[in-house]
């Protein structure tokens, strides 16, 4: 049952292919095809109808335990899937080129496979090309699987990012200080002071001096390293410099103004990576793309919430003067792709001249470090 609930079904008899991924959290239906397709999805009740407008074929295979069953439309060119009330929602999102198509339907409660091993990653399907931040075998395994990294069980690693660097300022205060150098110093801060805690806890920085490192560099350094945390600290900054306070993002759709205001900053750095291409941000910014990170980083989604609530909540307590942003959700490429809980931390306003002067201070700059370590340590005695 549970080989013949994790297997993929691989259909080609018409002109789009489709592939069926059951995970553990839902089951992704993925349709290619050398032609354009359309977007046309309908859904009544716990009935979807996808007309992608050419034909296709569905299976007649084993049904995955979400679906109840599917049927072929009568003139073949589209498809109903009948899911089981065990499904909560739906989404989807198709390739620019209109030749990819996505399906995620989304479990409201996850099962758990505890038996079952990682067996490594598979095949990468072709329209995740090599050089964007998403192509990573790991990423696809955990997509395909639904299985967390194999490496979580144990504590042992996190990786401090300090954000920006190098050739890439981040913002710049009125007094011209930048962001980078503000990050780097409290990001050295909080590795030296969990050395001190926690000598048994690996800290690896993605960055200890004043250099360019991509968002995607960042990412895979902590996969690589099998980290178990991974925390960004940033600065933030806005067109009003009366903006002010402190906020932590979790990987999700931004869901306020702000939310994406900060998005948006924050991911305009990758126009510093060597090679830019705008068709690759093109990319990175489709709904295809964010789905499918969204999908692997579902896995982590709780935790990443978790300790994100942890940090605001001991900032809160060491600042208890300054303005509690709250947690919210935003799309930041730099945690697309990590494979563990991770978030980024908007420490204060540099575009704030009050609050720029908060962080040229060393006392504002450890006791920032200093929340961040009490949350990780919090973090760690809860997992």
């Amino acid at each position: 049952m549970i080989d013949a609930l994790l297997a993929l079904v691989v259909l080609a008899a018409g002109d789009a292919a489709t592939r069926v991924i059951p995970r553990f959290d839902g089951v992704i239906f993925e349709i290619v095809s050398d032609e354009p397709m359309s977007d046309s999805v309908s859904v009544l009740g716990y009935r979807v109808n996808v007309r992608p407008g050419i034909g296709i074929s569905v299976p007649d295979s084993f049904l995955p335990y979400w679906v109840y069953g599917w049927e072929l439309d009568p003139d073949s060119c589209g498809f109903t899937i009948e899911v089981t009330d065990a499904v909560d929602s739906l989404e989807y999102a198709i390739s620019s080129d209109g030749r990819t198509m996505l399906l995620f339907f989304r479990a409201a409660e996850p099962l758990v496979f505890p038996e079952l091993s990682w067996k490594g990653p598979p095949e990468e399907p072709d329209y995740l090309e090599h050089g964007f931040i998403l192509a990573d075998s790991a990423m696809m395994a955990v997509l395909e699987s639904g299985r967390e990294s194999p490496w979580l069980d144990d504590f042992d690693c996190l990786v401090i990012d300090p954000g920006h660097g190098g050739r890439d300022p981040g913002a710049i205060g009125f007094a011209g200080s930048y962001e980078k150098d503000r990050t780097l110093e409290i990001a050295l801060l909080v590795r030296d002071i969990l050395n001190i805690r926690r000598p048994d806890l690996e800290v690896v920085m993605t960055r200890t001096t004043d250099r360019y490192m991509s968002l995607g560099e960042r990412t895979r350094l902590a996969n690589s390293r099998k980290a178990d945390l991974f925390i960004s600290i940033h600065c933030n900054a806005a067109t009003s410099s009366s903006a002010h306070g402190f906020e932590t993002f979790f990987l999700s759709r931004a869901r306020t103004d702000d939310g994406r205001a900060v998005e948006m900053l924050e991911n305009s750095v990758i126009e510093y990576d060597d090679g830019y291409d705008p068709q690759m941000a093109g990319y990175l910014d489709s709904p295809l793309a964010f789905l499918l990170a969204d999908m692997a980083q579902s896995i982590y989604l709780e935790r990443s919430s978790a300790l994100a609530v942890e940090i605001q909540k001991s900032l809160e307590t060491n600042f208890p003067d300054n303005v509690s942003r709250g947690v919210k959700q935003a799309g930041f490429y730099v945690l697309r792709g990590a494979l563990m809980p991770s978030v980024l931390v908007e420490l204060a306003f540099i575009s704030n001249p009050d609050e720029e002067r908060l962080l040229q201070s060393l006392d504002f700059r450890l006791a920032s470090a200093e929340a961040i370590v009490d949350a990780v340590l919090s973090f760690m005695e809860h997992q």
